[in-house]
């Protein structure tokens, strides 16, 4: 007796497990997959839980993350759908749709994907514009608006120009491969810290090159977790 409610107890737990999973993780993203099939946007395969999880870690550990994407735009077009795990991915690359998300008009429209702010909570907190939604959302845009005003960017055109420049010629003189999305973050940083440290941050020892490791370095350790 006692043997049989123990095996009850069991199958009842497995199926319970399995159920949760599915109601929780499959059933949602296929609804998802099915909607925007029905709707015409083009897909990879799904793959329940898994998804292209592999694939994209194998392409990571081969730095061709770039290429994949680029694969995918060549097989689906500039709007597709693909699978991080059990979460949809849905990639747009359409101006105007593009546009649309992040424009003062929809942007309460649109959800920002939860994982976002859990991987980059330990570098901006979550409080901010680039992760938060809603009334959060627009009073982080109106505190930078004003950072942003036409006059102000303009005067950061030769700080842009200059660090560009900078970049193109060290690429010039590099014979090795590179990574290019590397470099884009390493002159995206150089021309954030000049901006807000002035041309002193130019005349500190390897200063560039502490920002740049500090913050690929914190990249690298979310993206470990």
């Amino acid at each position: 007796m006692i043997l049989k409610l123990l095996l009850y107890a069991s199958f009842s737990f497995i199926f319970l497990s399995f159920l949760s999973v599915y109601w929780k993780f499959i059933r949602s993203s296929k609804r998802i997959y099915d909607t925007l099939q029905s709707q015409g946007i083009p897909s990879e395969p799904f793959v329940p839980i898994v998804g292209q999880l592999s694939e994209l870690r194998r392409r990571r550990e081969q730095g061709q993350l770039l290429e994949y994407h680029q694969e995918l735009t060549k097989k689906h077009g500039l709007i597709y759908l693909f699978w991080l795990g059990p979460y949809s991915r849905l990639v747009i690359q359409e101006p105007d749709l593009i546009a649309d998300v992040v424009g003062r008009t929809s942007a309460q429209n649109y959800m920002k994907p939860v994982d976002l702010g859990l991987r980059l909570k330990p570098i901006i907190g979550i409080h901010n514009l680039f992760v938060s939604n809603g009334t959060e959302h627009e009073r982080a845009r109106k505190m930078l608006n004003p950072a942003f005003h036409f006059t102000n960017l303009r005067s950061m055109v030769s700080i842009m120009t200059y660090q560009t420049q900078k970049s193109i010629d060290t690429l010039l003189e590099s014979s090795s491969a590179i990574n290019l999305a590397i470099e884009f973050n390493n002159l995206t940083l150089s021309i954030i810290a000049s901006s807000a440290f002035g041309k002193s941050f130019e005349t500190m020892t390897n200063a560039r090159e502490i920002v740049v490791h500090g913050f690929t370095e914190v990249l690298s350790a979310i993206s470990y977790r």
